[in-house]
């Protein structure tokens, strides 16, 4: 316990120096691959998710450093703000194995005839009635998962910031007639949800996956939020039962502990998603302005989650970034590609290896969408775009 009256988190500036010059280190270590990803964009379907993954280093490290300086009356704010970025880079990374293999339809196909065994207490399927067949619906419901976490965390976190401006919230403390422990409970079904949904869709698509080696990749994407989370559970426990003095210092402790950790995080980022898989110097590549854009633009996501949780969802629908006319009706095994590439197709370019023109043609007796090399006139829609299967995700 520490003196209230002169707290080591505000009283002693050696601690802001310290945690100031570890969150500063990661953060410029990330950013340099970030902006070495940027300049070397070659495949954008990709590397706009590993920047978003990437970017949790520097948003933990500098936020926690920001709310260990502020003092106790910002510092829930700012962490409330931290947090939400979790849920980005749970969604971001599945997004980002998807790209990897060429999109769901290509899991499918790799998979196909193959299922999950059930009744594994290691792998987390004992409860279910029968083996997991990786289809369509399988990958549908692993995105899903992840998306729910995306949109129900800040829910959680503007309640908080709320709550604790009206003083019903309790920050840190496992008081059960504060808010505290009810967001608690809540952001951890949602997290836990979110987590399994990653490992189910892991297990499902690693065959396909194991060339781009997921596992250190996943391991530092579940380690961050992990511990996140469990740092927080365990200092707000710490202060119910008064190893810690206030809920303000178990932030503290949280905050100290996460700038400590990012600076191994950062390094280990350079090893997990190296930009020197991208370098390509005979591949056209966009200004670098216009790349930045292209992976902070959320467009693709609120496309996803509409297509997602549509009540006309039929295996995979045309898939863009939101700034697409109407696509309904239209249906295809895969997702096509998103942003500026997209934009490319449109224009008449291609990308470097594209394919010949195809015709996406949906066939009502057929119930889906057929391909075919050649423009039919019978067809009731037709879709032609240059497609490089590499940019399908």
């Amino acid at each position: 316990m520490s003196d209230d009256s002169n707290p080591w988190y505000t009283g002693y500036k050696a601690a802001h120096h310290a945690t100031g010059f570890m969150a500063w280190t990661s953060a410029v270590i990330t950013i340099a691959l970030v902006a070495a990803h940027v300049k070397h964009y070659t495949h954008p379907h990709v590397q706009r998710h590993i920047n978003r993954v990437v970017l949790i280093v520097p948003v933990f490290s500098l936020l926690s450093w920001g709310s260990l300086a502020s003092g106790d009356n910002t510092a829930v704010y700012i962490e409330s703000v931290r947090d939400c970025y979790e849920s980005w880079v749970v969604y971001n990374f599945m997004s980002l194995c998807l790209a990897y293999v060429g999109g769901p339809g290509a899991i499918v196909n790799a998979m196909q005839g193959k299922e999950i065994e059930r009744g594994s207490y290691m792998r987390g399927t004992c409860w279910f009635d029968a083996n997991l067949v990786v289809d369509g619906q399988f990958i549908r419901r692993c995105k899903q998962g992840t998306l729910q976490f995306v949109f129900i965390k800040p829910i959680l976190s503007l309640l908080e910031i709320v709550l604790h401006a009206k003083g019903t919230l309790g920050d840190g403390q496992m008081n059960f007639l504060k808010a505290y422990p009810y967001i608690l409970f809540v952001y951890n079904c949602s997290y836990s949800v979110a987590l399994y949904a990653l490992w189910m869709f892991y297990l499902g698509a690693r065959e396909p996956l194991a060339k781009h080696k997921p596992l250190l990749k996943f391991i530092i994407v579940k380690s961050v939020i992990f511990l996140s989370f469990w740092q927080s559970f365990f200092t707000a426990a710490a202060v119910r039962v008064g190893s810690l003095s206030t809920p303000a210092e178990g932030r503290a402790v949280q905050d100290v502990l996460i700038c400590c950790e990012m600076v191994v995080v950062a390094v280990l980022m350079w090893f997990a998603f190296p930009y020197t898989d991208f370098v390509d110097p005979n591949r056209s590549k966009s200004g670098f302005v216009s790349n930045v854009v292209n992976f902070v633009s959320v467009r693709d996501v609120f496309d996803d989650t509409q297509h997602q949780f549509s009540s006309t969802y039929q295996e995979y629908t045309l898939h863009g970034d939101g700034d697409t006319p109407d696509r309904s009706g239209v249906q295809m095994r895969t997702f096509a590609a998103l942003g500026p590439e997209r934009n490319l197709f449109r224009a008449g370019g291609g990308l470097e290896g594209a394919s010949d023109l195809i015709s996406l043609t949906h066939d009502p007796e057929m119930g889906n969408a057929a391909f075919d090399s050649s423009t039919s006139n019978t067809a009731e829609t037709q879709i032609q775009a240059k497609v490089d299967s590499t940019d399908l995700i």
